[in-house]
């Protein structure tokens, strides 16, 4: 009799996590899911095999359900609400003691301790993009708009800001146009940033967006999905240039029709 493969699932919000949970389950993976009230989307249910849900900072119980299951490695796809940081939060005493002993309450140190607190529980975080190596974005043009050299020189322009507003960790996302940065991402987020960026510029907008530094790839991944779809429209965005095998397309086929229909070329830089 064939082992059971098993995998379990920290679930956000948005489509990425149904995403992950389908090709799982296409693959033939037991799913244990954990969703969260007020971010996971509930037909979540419909998919995996067990579905426990707890609200945001409930380290213990997480753990625990997938102990319960006899999971040992999990992957964690969908963002939470980045202000759940700081208000709505329910911390349970054990990560009341991680947020005590952490002293930079960023996500990245936030999301580091997490991981360890899995680990001596026996649980392996494995990187956000397991089974969906298929949806990453690839090298050069990705889309059937073709790239002009001026907006070449743009994404060199936009590339060269990115990089250090991802190493200080102010954000992964930059609005640029004619050498001009229009918005840094910051606290609000890649689409506000987006829109933000081409409402100063007027359209006609170049958006670049990479990992940063060093990125781990387990907890939070540059991800290009239909609501950022939405917010380059609404920013008349002419190119969007993402960090080849390292952004992840949410129904990569979908999202790069809807770019195509809307004329906005695609690029996957190499870095």
């Amino acid at each position: 009799m064939a082992e059971i493969k098993k995998i379990g699932l920290i679930a956000g919000r948005s489509r990425y996590p149904l995403l992950f949970a389908e090709l799982a389950k296409q693959q033939g993976y037991e799913l244990t899911v954990v969703a969260y009230h007020g971010e996971t989307d509930k037909s979540i249910e419909e998919i995996a095999d067990h579905v426990h849900w707890f609200y945001v900072g409930q380290l213990d119980k997480t753990s625990k359900a997938f102990q319960k299951h006899d999971v040992k490695e999990i992957v964690c796809a969908g963002q939470i609400k980045p202000g759940k940081l700081f208000k709505g939060m329910r911390p349970d005493f054990r990560t009341v003691k991680v947020l005590a002993t952490t002293k930079e309450k960023n996500a990245a140190t936030l999301f580091n301790a997490i991981g360890a607190e899995f680990e001596k529980d026996g649980l392996t975080v494995l990187p956000a993009t397991t089974l969906l190596e298929s949806q990453l974005a690839d090298s050069g043009q990705m889309g059937k708009v073709k790239i002009k050299q001026d907006r070449l020189e743009e994404i060199e322009f936009g590339l060269k800001i990115v990089r250090e507003s991802s190493r200080l960790n102010i954000g992964q996302t930059v609005v640029v146009k004619n050498g001009t940065v229009l918005a840094v991402e910051a606290f609000e987020g890649t689409d506000r940033a987006i829109i933000r960026g081409g409402e100063l510029g007027h359209g006609d907008v170049t958006v670049v967006k990479i990992a940063k530094p060093g990125h781990d790839m387990r907890f939070d991944v540059p991800c290009i999905g239909l609501k950022t779809v939405e917010s380059l429209k609404e920013a008349k965005a002419k190119t969007l240039a993402v960090q080849a095998g390292k952004t992840l397309f949410i129904d990569k086929s979908v999202v790069l029709d809807e770019l195509n229909k809307s004329k906005i070329a695609v690029y996957g830089i190499d870095l």
